[in-house]
């Protein structure tokens, strides 16, 4: 039965707009039973994204195109299509995700279901249906430098192995539902109010860790972060190596520095 509730679901795109087709068409063809919009931000893209989104698009109501003036990366962008949505529930979506099933309704529900729970994200699967580790625990700055980065290559094994399986939580039943320290920004789902509350995604991260840091703004203020695995999207992830440095690793690197620097007092792990 459908109810008054407006959903917000938010893609930020970059060059590759094949790809946010996908996400979108998966989107349109489900039977979501809440009122809902799909705004797609272009993050100034290079070539003509703009263009054949805004042409594809150009008579489904449902879509709405808007070009950023400056590619203000992943969380700012995001935090533009907040303040241009409608809906009282976003939902943050990369364009690499295809909707399965009855996802998108299941976490409507999740959410609805407590007033406690402040973001609930999917099930993310890789192309094969294999298990994608979305779902993560915030590892100390020792931990997460011994892991995570390109010093890792100086780095037993072994203890590496332990370090990323915490880090990846792989102790967990991924067939539960979870409360989990924070989740991917591939796939969540807040209210707008909390998310506006809340400051958004903060500015400071060009790309990386925006999601980390939000999850733990939610936390702050005594809400649930909800891995929610009946809500199931394909997540086509290319994972960028953390062991050689590109402009990508030197970008990870700045965020993750920024990050431990404004939280690293123990109170996360």
């Amino acid at each position: 039965m459908k109810n008054n509730d407006y959903i917000s679901i938010i893609i930020v795109n970059y060059i590759n707009y094949s790809l946010t087709i996908k996400c979108i068409e998966s989107i349109l063809e489900k039977n979501i039973l809440n009122k809902y919009e799909i705004i797609v931000i272009d993050n100034n893209s290079p070539n003509l994204s703009y263009e054949e989104l805004t042409f594809k698009y150009k008579n489904v109501n449902k879509v709405k195109v808007i070009k950023n003036e400056r590619n203000s990366g992943f969380g700012n962008a995001n935090n533009l299509g907040v303040k241009e949505s409608n809906g009282n529930i976003i939902l943050i979506l990369n364009p690499d995700i295809i909707v399965l099933d009855n996802a998108i309704d299941e976490m409507i529900n999740m959410l609805k279901s407590n007033e406690r729970i402040g973001i609930v994200s999917g099930k993310l699967l890789n192309e094969d249906g294999s298990l994608q580790y979305s779902c993560r625990r915030v590892l100390s700055f020792s931990k997460f430098l011994q892991s995570r980065t390109p010093l890792s290559k100086f780095i037993d094994n072994n203890k590496k192995e332990l370090i990323t399986s915490e880090y990846l939580m792989k102790d967990m039943n991924h067939d539960n539902i979870t409360e989990v320290e924070w989740v991917m920004g591939a796939c969540m789902m807040i209210y707008k109010d909390l998310f506006l509350d809340l400051g958004g995604f903060s500015k400071e991260y060009f790309m990386y860790f925006e999601d980390v840091d939000l999850c733990c703004k939610v936390r702050a203020v005594k809400k649930k972060v909800i891995y929610l695995p009946n809500a199931k999207m394909i997540h086509l992830h290319r994972q960028e190596s953390t062991k050689k440095i590109n402009k990508m690793t030197l970008i990870h690197l700045l965020s993750m520095i920024k990050f431990y620097f404004k939280y690293y007092t123990g109170k996360f792990r």
